[in-house]
């Protein structure tokens, strides 16, 4: 638990506003389309008419689910390692509009196997989360500020899973077939139509994607124009996007502050940096040698940075036994909440069958809603997540901490996962002693814990993730993190696609929901061999201290300390010299 207890407004001082209110926008539109997908993803494959029978569609939806995870853990630690040696802003930009690429190509598509392909791009080209853990670890450098900036990343997330749904749930948007292929079917009449109307027809699930993307775009325009650089060596790098952003900005009367690259002398030393090598080295930076051209500072130790000496991270021993420890527990939870937002949509929109169903372990089929009432039940909850990360995860960090918190919210999976499928017999056209009421109130209750948990635990486990991990290696550890993640969202919509269609035919419903809660168990086990662990402490703390120790030698600065050191020996020397003149 931590040492001290500080209010609110004592972890708010300081806060770096401006830089996360950018990193909200670009964070806002990542569930934005991920969870646009959800209302539609079984009409939209139903119309496909991939699947010989209708309970194999879920299986077809675990196929594109698992497609966009599988291209994401491929390619998650490129993006981490990328933005080590480009930056993180550069990568941040091509996750949207690659977002926004296989957003379009996803609503225009005319078979499964375009969508598909489209699924996969969106996984190839987007490393965004990874990176904004980082990022956000880098603008929120004070312990006191950090559960509240990554807790920025759920509460986004839910605030994309309240506006997602809705569009994708939208009349306006979508336009699923009326009847299902696998009936009779009945040709509608088509007659006169407007643009529109032929749209929508044609292309029933581009509009809502149009929408989305758009968003995106929008993301990164402001992400251009207004996201700071926060790697410890580019941030020194001009940006001609921040640049014009503030260009903008004092044009209405707003002052930026002052940009690391307009410091006197920076591009005397620092011009070599505008086109870095991919290979940085480690060793010492060299001071350069005196000539007749240089200026005269004899308190300060030049570094000329050439391709040859630029700074190149180490990752052999980035993964401590305390990181394995917290990445598996980001596994595990990653694993069951992406099942479960996967398969609830599923098992919600599948065709009600009164016949086969039978209190207690009889179930096949589902509860036969619209894609309208699973956009509302979706967004809903996502204003519950939204109030439950604004009121209750700030006061539940600062009451429990960050391990304990997290042990909390982990326990309250397994029983929700348990009783989700029971609550199909609570359904009055199956049961008509239950009143029409009762069905809502429990979906509604359950989604609602379900958020509770995952809206506490999972900033908890990315603060967990943060701290355990050295300064250096965030970027990597973050981007393994992700891919690890990634192949939890791989293995589980397949695995778990095939234990639906197993498992409605077999007539046990319930089965997938209870393997899922036992995994959920395991997960709540497996928190308590994980520990709180305190970055500020391993600060102190280097690798080669007992060495620095014997021969009394202060350890090398990193290149963005040494960078910060010759910055205000150079403006010190350069105001001394002007107030002599």
């Amino acid at each position: 638990m931590p040492a001290e207890k500080l209010t609110f407004k004592q972890q708010m001082e300081g806060f770096p506003v401006r830089q996360m209110l950018v990193i909200c926008i670009i964070r806002f539109s990542e569930p934005l389309a991920f969870s646009s997908l959800f209302p539609y993803l079984y009409f939209m494959i139903r119309d496909f008419k991939i699947a010989d029978k209708e309970e194999d569609i879920s299986k077809y939806s675990g196929y594109l689910a698992s497609s966009f995870a599988f291209c994401q853990f491929l390619f998650a630690v490129r993006w981490g390692k990328l933005s080590d040696k480009i930056g993180r802003k550069f990568i941040l930009l091509i996750g949207l509009f690659g977002t926004a690429t296989s957003l379009l190509l996803f609503g225009f598509s005319q078979n499964y196997w375009q969508a598909l392909v489209a699924r996969s791009i969106a996984g190839i080209l987007n490393g965004n989360v990874a990176v904004l853990r980082t990022v956000i670890g880098e603008i929120a450098t004070e312990r006191r500020h950090q559960a509240i900036a990554f807790s920025t990343l759920p509460l986004l997330f839910n605030f994309g899973s309240i506006i997602g749904p809705a569009i994708g749930g939208s009349k306006y948007f979508t336009h699923p077939k009326k009847d299902s292929p696998y009936k009779s079917q009945d040709f509608e009449s088509q007659g006169l139509q407007s643009f529109y109307e032929h749209f929508i027809r044609k292309y029933p699930y581009a509009l809502s994607n149009i929408v989305v993307a758009a968003f995106l775009i929008f993301s990164l325009v402001c992400g251009f124009l207004f996201l700071e650089e926060t790697h410890d060596v580019y941030k020194y790098r001009k940006d001609y996007g921040v640049e014009l952003g503030d260009w903008l900005l004092a044009k209405v009367g707003i002052t930026a502050p002052e940009r690391p690259w307009t410091r006197k002398h920076h591009s005397h030393y620092y011009h070599q940096i505008d086109n870095p090598s991919p290979t940085i080295s480690p060793e010492p930076l060299i001071a350069s040698t005196p000539t007749e051209n240089s200026p005269l500072l004899p308190t300060a130790n030049i570094v000329n940075i050439d391709e040859d000496q630029l700074y190149k991270p180490s990752y052999s021993n980035a993964f401590t036994p305390r990181v394995i420890t917290v990445i598996t527990g980001n596994f595990i939870i990653s694993l069951h909440n992406v099942t479960y937002n996967e398969f609830l949509p599923i098992f919600l929109a599948a065709r009600f069958q009164k016949d086969k169903l039978k209190f207690p372990f009889t179930i096949e089929g589902g509860f036969g809603l619209d894609s309208n009432y699973i956009g509302t039940l979706f967004s809903s909850t996502g204003i519950m997540g939204m109030l439950i990360i604004l009121v209750i995860f700030p006061w539940l960090d600062r009451k429990l901490g960050t391990i304990n918190g997290y042990r909390l919210s982990v326990s309250i999976f397994p029983i929700v996962y348990f009783l989700v499928p029971f609550t199909i017999f609570t359904l009055n056209k199956f049961n008509p002693n239950f009143p029409v009421w009762a069905t809502p109130v429990m979906l509604y209750t359950l989604t609602s814990l379900k958020t509770l948990a995952s809206a506490t635990g999972m900033p908890q486990v990315m603060l967990l993730n943060h701290r355990a991990a050295h300064k250096e290696h965030r970027a990597y550890v973050n981007s393994a993190t992700m891919s690890i993640i990634s192949l939890a969202r791989f293995t589980g919509p397949i695995v778990f696609g095939y234990l639906m269609s197993l498992s409605d035919k077999l007539s046990m419903g319930q089965l997938t929901w209870w393997v899922m809660s036992l995994m959920a168990a395991v997960g709540m086990v497996q928190s308590y061999w994980m520990e709180e662990y305190d970055e500020d402490e391993d600060e102190k703390v280097k690798p080669n201290e007992e060495l620095n120790d014997e021969s009394n030698e202060s350890p090398e600065p990193n290149l963005s300390q040494q960078l910060q050191q010759d910055f205000t020996a150079v403006e010190v020397e350069d105001e001394t010299q002007t107030s002599i003149h």
